[in-house]
């Protein structure tokens, strides 16, 4: 027992780099992100299906709908509500040459808030999905559930240099003046059956009452908008000797695929942006499969007797330890597809690009050529020459672990994800985060987390719910950690609509 405790306070202090979270609840959401132990309901099928046979409450079927989630680690945030809105829209609509646009007072605050220390490369990321429709449905030995989700992810990274011409000495290279320009963009819709069964063979582990559990649930994947967009481009400065060091590759389909078709064969960049379309959200330009897995071992403490009475009597005290991979698979695009490629190359120059950027990089659809045709000193559009053919990518696949602890009103969590491909949705770093719950009544959950970047808060959490015998609501939001020394700036939120239970 002392050593699963320890072990659950070691996950909780493991705060290395946040990436990203599979799954958007505000369940999940207040408690850090984290979720590989916690969730039971339909949404387990995108995190871990082995808890699909965990059972929390009252009732053996569950249904609900509109449950969702947005995300935004952006280059600035307002405190103001209402400007936080706006802001986030403008992240996630068509590009608008008005927006992000800052006077050259502003330059030394957004090198400090996107480059702090020694970062060359700054990192943002926004998200957004909904679960459209979802049930379960658990037996005494095994249980069964449906989920249908859709979800966006666009992560952007934009080098130093953009913003300053100073060189940069990191990690003993030589002085470098970053340049790079990263943007990852894809749309999702996913069809997920889950399947989860307990192995008797396996309890028995230890001398208490434990239960083993596997989960499956493949899914039909139809994919939306998609692009990957890496320009590698950095300058060195050794002892005088300038090297310009570049590869540039580029992967687009759907919106993004026409846009840049468009401006390859010589429309203005304006006219080519009106394949960014309001309408086209559900256009499908992909079509894959997946698959997420999971075990989940459930050690019961106490006078708790779940474990031995699965899908008849509710967990009360117990200790779960978890471990998930999810989105095993691969998606094929095929509708206006595009795709531009360069090797590495090294060359000698005399100086440095001397025009910067006086706007930020905010990953909105059509920036990318535009930022590159308004502030770069070379355009790898028009030095390389595209191809148009269908291109395959794998999913976004993930490693998940994860440890809770419950004792009757209280549980207490944390989870470390590990990305395995480098995606709009992860990136091969790992992810912590933890979280507490507390029930001073029965029906009203309160929630806590934090999540971590760079070894340093990242989003605080909180959240709260509502549930009875038959129903439940819940509703929670991301903040960022110094703001609550005044006005707090939302960065992230999520509500679900109600669920039933019977």
């Amino acid at each position: 027992m002392r050593q699963a405790i320890f072990t659950l306070l070691l996950l909780c202090v493991l705060c290395i780099h946040l990436q990203a979270q599979p799954v958007f609840t505000p369940r999940n959401m207040a408690l850090g992100g984290g979720g590989s132990t916690y969730l039971t309901d339909f949404h387990a099928n995108f995190y871990n299906p082995a808890n699909l046979m965990i059972r929390d409450k009252e009732g053996t079927f569950t249904v609900g709908a509109g449950s969702g989630g947005f995300l935004l680690d952006g280059s600035r945030n307002y405190a103001d509500i209402n400007a936080q809105i706006e802001n986030s829209r403008d992240y996630i609509d068509t590009y608008d040459p008005q927006f992000g646009a800052f006077p050259e007072s502003e330059r030394a605050d957004l090198l400090s808030n996107n480059y702090p220390g020694n970062t060359l490369i700054s990192d943002q990321r926004t998200q957004y999905q909904a679960t459209l429709l979802g049930l379960n449905w658990q037996l005494r030995d095994k249980a069964f559930s449906i989920a249908i989700r859709t979800r966006t992810a666009s992560n952007y990274r934009t080098g130093k240099g953009w913003y300053s011409d100073r060189f940069e000495n990191v990690n003993g290279l030589p002085p470098t003046l970053e340049r790079s320009l990263v943007h990852r963009y894809q749309r999702l819709h996913e069809i997920s059956v889950g399947y989860a069964e307990s192995f008797q063979f396996l309890t028995n582990l230890t001398s208490r009452l434990d239960n083993f559990v596997i989960g499956i649930a493949p899914k039909l994947v139809l994919g939306g908008s998609y692009l990957n967009a890496d320009w590698s481009n950095f300058y060195e400065n050794n002892e005088g000797a300038i090297r310009h060091i570049e590869s540039f590759s580029y992967d687009a389909s759907g919106d993004f695929g026409a846009a840049t078709t468009s401006y390859s064969n010589g429309i203005s960049l304006d006219a080519a942006n009106t394949q960014f379309g309001s309408d086209n959200y559900f256009d499908l330009n992909g079509y894959g499969a997946g698959l997420d897995v999971g075990i989940t071992y459930l050690l019961t403490l106490g006078n708790d007797l779940s474990a031995v009475r699965p899908g008849q009597q509710p967990t009360q005290k117990s200790l779960r330890l978890s471990f998930s991979m999810t989105d095993i698979g691969l998606i094929s695009y095929n509708t206006d597809e595009i795709s531009y490629s360069s090797n590495l190359d090294t060359s000698s120059v005399s100086s440095v690009p001397s025009t910067f950027a006086d706007t930020y990089f905010t990953g909105a659809k059509g920036q990318y050529i535009n930022f590159i045709q308004e502030f770069g000193s070379q355009n790898p559009f028009q030095s390389i020459s595209p191809e148009q053919n269908t291109f395959s990518t794998l999913l976004p696949m993930a490693l998940h672990g994860g440890v809770l602890l419950e004792i009757n009103r209280i549980k207490l969590m944390g989870d470390l994800s590990i990305g395995l491909t480098n995606s709009a949705f992860n990136s091969p770093r790992a992810i912590s985060s933890a979280g507490i719950e507390i029930r001073p009544l029965s029906f009203l959950p309160l929630r806590g987390g934090i999540q971590f970047k760079a070894q340093r808060p990242e989003f605080v959490s909180l959240g709260f719910a509502l549930e009875t015998r038959y129903w439940d609501l819940s509703v929670a939001a991301q903040f960022t950690p110094e703001s609550f020394s005044s006005q707090p700036i939302v960065t992230g939120a999520s509500v679900a609509a109600l669920q039933f239970h019977f």
